[in-house]
């Protein structure tokens, strides 16, 4: 697969936004900051808000812009990609050329910006406002799988016809309406470059698939249920502590996703977010699916209900190879596992098995296909796998919920 991936300049490669820099340089900030603030919450249309500001800073001498700007911090992660996948990498800025193109030769890969017409070192008018759903759809037509990381509402609808999309948050929240059709979310530059190449060339290892897209409608408490509180401390956080050890870790997110993700980087900010837009109608199946397919070579499914003894973890995400989890029954609707005399899950069952499915379960990221229903349907054609017996339960339903608050309370009390 040939990929092509085009990146946003201001707030995804900068460190900074740069037209409210230049307002600043040039003692105009304040018109600047109004204009910005009204594209970035979508009041204004970018095009209109790109014209009125242009004539704004456009006042002011070119060169010195160009200067200013050649000084910009850059988010070393990003260039560092950039960098060693040069040939696959496009830069689209709807700023204009003559004041970026000085920051964009440090980079050193193709780009593609706005143009206008300067006389005497000042802009005359604007010849073209660059689309970059446009650059997009070039490389899509040449054949190339486009991945489109942009952070505001200009890079909506590029990053709706992208092949992939990624909203960055690395210096303030990605706008709202990119939330709503991104693949994928980072607020990490690290987090950022190891997606990245794990889509160009995934990478041996382990990824952590942590599902918390569903509403929870049978709980009750009108939460999806990765935000209930256990112990004065929600059920996410305990999750977070437990996986403080691996590097790879993606989370499903739907109903809620704000709320999910403001909880999550109260405690980390490395992680991958993956969105499963499509939460109402889809299982866990879908966002196991969605959080590995651009993983690593293993996947481990969690949802993000379940809760494990601290004793067991360590087993579940330091076990070789692939394997099924399974607990005594313990949960009023459960999905029961049928096991030979191997100590192999053989078959899933409604009415009667040997233990409880509780998850979580691991699996070659290439075994796992798209379903719209749950992780065991996708286990059930790879059958016989390995059973690994953990002490664990998932929270369907407010009776679970107590039953797991005591739950964890005699874990502690065991340590």
């Amino acid at each position: 697969m040939k990929y092509k991936f085009i990146f946003d300049l201001d707030g995804t490669i900068t460190q900074e936004e740069t037209l409210p820099l230049i307002a600043k340089s040039f003692q105009c900030e304040e018109q600047i900051e109004r204009l910005t603030q009204e594209t970035i919450r979508g009041n204004i249309p970018f095009i209109e808000s790109f014209i009125k500001r242009m004539a704004i800073l456009g006042r002011y001498p070119v060169s010195e812009v160009k200067v200013l700007l050649s000084r910009v911090a850059l988010a070393e992660e990003i260039v560092k990609f950039i960098t060693q996948n040069r040939e696959d990498c496009i830069i689209a800025t709807g700023n204009f050329s003559g004041w970026v193109d000085g920051l964009i030769e440090q980079i050193g890969c193709e780009y593609y910006a706005s143009k206008a017409l300067v006389k005497d070192d000042k802009i005359v008018k604007l010849t073209h406002i660059l689309k970059k759903e446009e650059i997009v759809g070039k490389y899509q037509k040449e054949g190339y799988t486009v991945v489109m990381i942009g952070d505001g509402n200009n890079d909506m609808e590029a990053m709706r016809q992208a092949d992939i999309s990624i909203a960055c948050g690395l210096i303030h929240y990605p706008a709202n309406s990119i939330m709503t059709i991104a693949d994928y979310c980072v607020f990490d530059q690290k987090s950022l470059y190891r997606l990245l190449m794990q889509i160009l060339a995934p990478k041996e290892g382990t990824s952590l698939v942590l599902s918390c897209a569903g509403i929870g409608s049978r709980l009750g408490l009108d939460k999806t249920k990765a935000l209930i509180e256990i112990e004065n401390k929600k059920l996410i956080h305990h999750q977070l502590e437990a996986f403080k050890k691996i590097e790879d870790v993606r989370i499903v997110v739907g109903y809620q996703a704000n709320s999910v993700i403001e909880a999550v980087l109260q405690m980390r900010e490395d992680v991958i977010f993956v969105f499963n837009h499509d939460y109402f109608y889809t299982k866990t199946g879908t966002s196991f699916y969605l959080g590995a397919r651009h993983g690593r070579q293993y996947a481990i499914a969690w949802d993000g209900d379940l809760i494990v003894n601290p004793k067991d973890i360590e087993h579940c995400l330091n076990h070789e190879g692939e394997y099924v989890g399974c607990s005594k029954k313990v949960t009023d609707d459960a999905v029961f596992v049928k096991i030979n005399d191997y100590n192999e899950v053989i078959g899933f069952s409604r009415e009667n098995g040997d233990y409880e499915w509780s998850g979580p379960a691991k699996l070659k990221k290439e075994n796992i296909p798209y379903v719209s229903t749950n992780v065991y349907n996708q286990i059930e054609p790879l059958l016989p796998l390995p059973m690994l017996k953990i002490d664990a339960q998932d929270i369907d339903t407010y009776d679970d919920y107590l039953q797991a608050i005591e739950l964890m309370r005699s874990w502690k009390d065991d340590q």
